[in-house]
């Protein structure tokens, strides 16, 4: 029998948005990389740098886990997608307090993020053996992503506007690239947000919003990458 659900792309599905989402998530990690190499030319700190690696990191993997279809490694997929969320917005929150604000985030204060993370997996393993079903597991953290990433990516609009605005050449660049992925990923969550409360939106239209997510998010890697390589040169 046919799942009337696919009839209408309701269903999530593995197709070329899944190839594109992998190959983006995981070039932007490359790039945080590379960029990571020139991190004297912008002086950030190191806690900044290791959230962006984790935000690419964790993505990436979440995404891979569209190669599975058990409910219980959703879950997990989602709780990577829950955890890359809350290092992208502290990414863009410490950046925010030392550029915008001019002030230094404690050690103690940059793992929190960290310590906040660790929740997801920790509530999964007491749902899991509580007996709560694989299936419940994963609508719950189905809904918790979709609310992180609209909370995260909401407060990311805001600290990437502000550290524009304090920004020159390249840098405005990089924000506003990282603000539009913000928006795409509130728009893409917001719309699972929608399926859930009242009439399902096919799978195209929110894969199609978190491809453009990804898209952003890869640019603004991308000119970070460069532009920190190309400063380096002129100094070096």
């Amino acid at each position: 029998m046919i799942n009337s659900l696919s009839l209408y792309g309701i269903e999530e599905s593995i197709g070329i948005h899944v190839i594109l989402s992998n190959l983006f998530w995981w070039t932007s990690l490359i790039l945080v990389i590379t960029a990571y190499k020139n991190r004297r030319i912008w002086n950030v700190g190191e806690m900044p740098w290791t959230y962006l690696f984790l935000t690419f990191l964790f993505f990436g993997m979440r995404e891979l886990g569209h190669l599975t279809k058990s409910s219980l490694l959703d879950s997990i997929r989602y709780i990577f997608g829950i955890c890359s969320a809350i290092f992208m917005t502290s990414a863009l929150i410490l950046i925010y307090m030392k550029i915008y604000k001019r002030k230094t985030t404690s050690k103690s204060m940059s793992f929190i993020p960290l310590m906040f993370a660790l929740i997801f997996p920790i509530l999964l393993i007491y749902l899991y053996f509580s007996g709560t079903k694989t299936e419940t597991i994963k609508n719950i953290f189905f809904n918790l992503e979709n609310f992180m990433w609209i909370i995260g990516s909401s407060i990311t609009v805001y600290t990437t506007y502000m550290l524009g605005t304090k920004s020159t050449g390249d840098f405005v660049h990089v924000f506003m690239f990282f603000q539009f992925a913000a928006i795409f990923a509130i728009l893409w969550k917001f719309l699972g947000v929608i399926g859930t409360i009242s009439s399902p939106i096919p799978y195209s239209i929110r894969e199609f919003m978190e491809t453009l997510f990804g898209v952003c998010a890869i640019i603004s890697m991308f000119i970070l990458e460069k532009m920190l390589r190309k400063l380096s040169r002129h100094i070096s």
